[in-house]
C-alpha cells in the first residue's frame, strides 16, 4: 500500500493539467527517487522527481512549456526542470529514462544513454535499491524490481548494481550519508563493494565531496556513525592516505565546525588547510575551524586565562559563530558564558574606551602604539581591572595608564 502522504501527491499531481497533458501523450509517467523512499519512511519530502515513458525530451519540453517555465539542466542537458505558473514549491525534476555509461575518471567521465532505455533500466542506474522504486501516477503502481521496499523495512543499504561506484564513486559517500540519516547498514555484499571502490573517490570533486558531508549535517544525520563509517568502508585511507582514529562514542550531533575539526583530528591533517585546499569549502567556515582549532590548542596547551580570554575575544569578533561549536573546552564555554551575560566584554563596542580616547589622551597618532594600548585596555577590561561599564570610571582607569 502506497503511504498516505505520497497517495496524496499523487492524487495532486492528477490533477495538474500539466500532468494529464503529459499522461495523454506519454506511455507511462512515474514517480520516482528520494519521495518515494522518504514516504515509507515516514518522511516529508518537497521533491518530486518524475520520469516520462514514451516521450522525448523536446517533445517533453513543447508540453511544459505551455504550462510554464521548463528547461534543460544536469549532465548532458538530460534533467528538465519545470516551474508551473503560479506555482511556489520546488521546481519539478523530469527526465526520460536514462543510463549511465562509463567512459572515463572522474564525475563526468560517462554519457547519458536514452536509447532503448526503459522505467527498469532508469531504476537500475540508480544507487541504492531504496532508491530504486517508483510509483506509476496514472494507476498508482509500485514498481519495485530490485526489493527496495524489503530493504527499506530491514534497514539495509544494497547497492542497486555492481558498477555503481565504479559509475559514480560519490556514491560511496552518499551511501554513509544515507546511513547516517537512516540509521542504516550496508549489506556486507555492498560494504565489500564500497571497500574495492573507495580509492576512486580520489576522483571526485572537493565540492561534491563537501556537499555530502554538509547533507549529514544539516539533514541532522548521526555524525558519530558517520565518522566510524569512513574507518569502515576504507574511505578514510582515499581521504587522508591513512586510515583515520576511531572514537566509540560522544560525536554525535555535531555542527558543522566541530565535526570538520573532528574529521581533521581523526585524520590526522590540519582541519582548516584540508576544509579549504581537499573540499573547496566557503572560507566562512574555513575560518570557524581555524578558531575551533586555536582555542581548543590553547586549552590543551595551559594558556593562561588571560591569553585565553584575549584570544576568545579575538574570535567573538570575527567569527562569533565558532564559539557555539559543541567541541570546544568547558574552559571556553565558561568564559563564553561571562561574555554572553555581560560578566566580561564580549566586543569593542561593550568596552567605554575608544581609539580616540587613547590618541586624544596620549597624544599619540594612529599606529602600533596605539595598537598596542588598545589591547593592553581589553585585557584589564576582560580580567575586569577596572570598571569598563562606567564611562567615567573608564577615563579615570586609561589616564592612570598612560601617567
Amino acid at each position: 500500500m502506497i503511504p498516505e502522504n505520497l497517495q496524496n501527491t499523487i492524487d495532486d499531481l492528477r490533477s495538474k493539467n500539466w500532468i494529464q497533458s503529459l499522461l495523454r501523450k506519454a506511455d507511462d509517467v512515474w514517480v520516482v527517487g528520494g519521495i518515494v523512499r522518504d514516504a515509507f519512511l515516514g518522511k516529508e519530502s518537497k521533491d518530486v522527481d518524475l520520469v516520462v515513458e514514451g516521450l522525448s525530451i523536446e517533445q517533453i519540453l513543447n508540453i511544459l512549456n505551455t504550462f510554464g517555465k521548463a528547461s534543460l539542466e544536469g549532465e548532458s542537458f538530460s534533467v528538465i526542470k519545470f516551474m508551473p505558473k503560479g506555482f511556489k514549491g520546488e521546481p519539478f525534476d523530469i527526465a526520460i529514462p536514462r543510463m549511465d555509461r562509463k567512459i572515463g575518471s572522474g564525475h563526468k567521465g560517462f554519457e547519458v544513454v536514452t536509447d532503448g532505455v526503459d522505467i527498469e533500466g532508469d531504476l537500475r542506474r540508480r544507487d541504492f535499491t531504496i532508491n530504486s522504486m517508483a510509483i506509476n501516477v496514472e494507476t498508482g503502481e509500485l514498481l519495485d524490481p530490485f526489493d527496495g521496499w524489503g530493504d527499506l523495512m530491514n534497514n539495509i543499504l544494497r547497492a542497486t548494481d555492481k558498477q555503481a561506484f565504479i559509475e559514480d564513486p560519490l556514491r560511496i559517500l552518499r551511501g554513509i550519508q544515507f546511513a547516517a540519516r537512516f540509521g542504516f547498514s550496508f549489506s556486507r555484499d555492498t560494504l565489500d563493494l564500497i571497500k574495492q571502490n573507495a580509492q576512486l573517490i580520489k576522483e571526485i570533486s572537493g565540492e561534491r565531496i563537501f556537499g555530502e558531508f554538509i547533507k549529514i549535517i544539516k539533514k541532522e544525520g548521526d555524525t558519530n556513525y558517520a565518522l566510524k563509517l569512513l574507518n569502515k568502508t576504507g574511505l578514510d585511507k582515499a581521504l587522508f592516505d591513512k586510515e583515520m582514529l576511531v572514537y566509540e562514542e560522544g560525536l554525535d550531533n555535531l555542527d558543522a565546525a566541530s565535526f570538520f575539526y573532528v574529521l581533521g583530528l581523526l585524520g590526522d591533517v590540519d582541519a582548516a588547510m584540508f576544509l579549504k585546499k581537499r573540499l573547496k569549502a566557503d572560507n566562512e567556515l574555513v575560518e570557524e575551524v581555524r578558531a575551533v582549532t586555536l582555542l581548543t590548542d590553547m586549552v590543551t596547551k595551559n594558556a593562561s586565562e588571560e591569553n585565553l580570554k584575549f584570544a576568545i575575544f579575538k574570535v567573538a569578533g570575527r567569527n562569533p559563530k565558532a564559539l557555539d561549536a559543541v567541541v570546544l573546552p568547558p574552559e571556553v564555554d565558561e568564559i563564553v558564558l561571562d561574555m554572553r551575560t555581560n560578566k566580561i566584554p564580549m566586543t569593542k563596542d561593550d568596552i567605554l574606551i575608544t581609539g580616540d580616547d587613547i590618541m586624544a589622551m596620549s597624544g599619540l597618532k594612529a599606529g602600533p602604539e596605539v595598537g598596542l594600548l588598545k589591547d593592553k585596555v581589553i585585557l584589564d577590561a576582560l580580567m575586569n581591572r577596572f570598571n569598563w561599564k562606567d564611562r567615567d570610571d573608564s577615563i579615570e582607569y586609561l589616564s592612570n595608564l598612560l601617567s
